[in-house]
């Protein structure tokens, strides 16, 4: 075996195989330079959410009160009433009693909303009944 053949085979620099993708040429990536970081950091990571919000996680989410306000706000309106002003105070981590709580809130605004199309009817738009018509005695 003749070395010449050997000698010029290991001139030969490595290249790693790389996938053949249909313009992988033309793309010239930055290269991304880790941070360093020294390996005794005291300081609280920035990215920790607060206490507050790791608790709220283990709250419990039970809308059961303003659906059961919803429900019998049917029979009886004015516990809509209820239901909105306690999704006034619900915080914005409950998001079903939240969910919840908006119902109430549409249904209450949309009876007072009715309750005062009544009444103003009646107050401006109804007619008044006058003495002496249809068998009311006149003073």
């Amino acid at each position: 075996m003749p070395k010449s053949k050997r000698s010029t085979y290991e001139a030969v620099q490595y290249k790693p195989p790389t996938p053949q993708v249909f313009g992988a040429a033309a793309v010239d990536l930055p290269a991304q330079v880790a941070p360093k970081a020294s390996s005794f950091n005291v300081d609280m990571p920035r990215h920790r959410p607060k206490l507050a919000d790791r608790l709220a996680v283990y709250e419990d989410d039970n809308p059961r009160c303003q659906q059961t306000l919803c429900m019998v706000g049917i029979i009886f309106p004015p516990l809509w009433l209820i239901g909105a002003l306690l999704y006034l105070r619900t915080p914005a981590t409950k998001i079903l009693t939240r969910e919840a709580g908006f119902k109430n809130m549409l249904l209450s605004v949309v009876s007072l909303l009715v309750l005062v199309t009544y009444f103003g009817y009646h107050l401006f738009f109804a007619p008044v009944a006058q003495p002496g018509l249809r068998g009311i005695p006149a003073p």
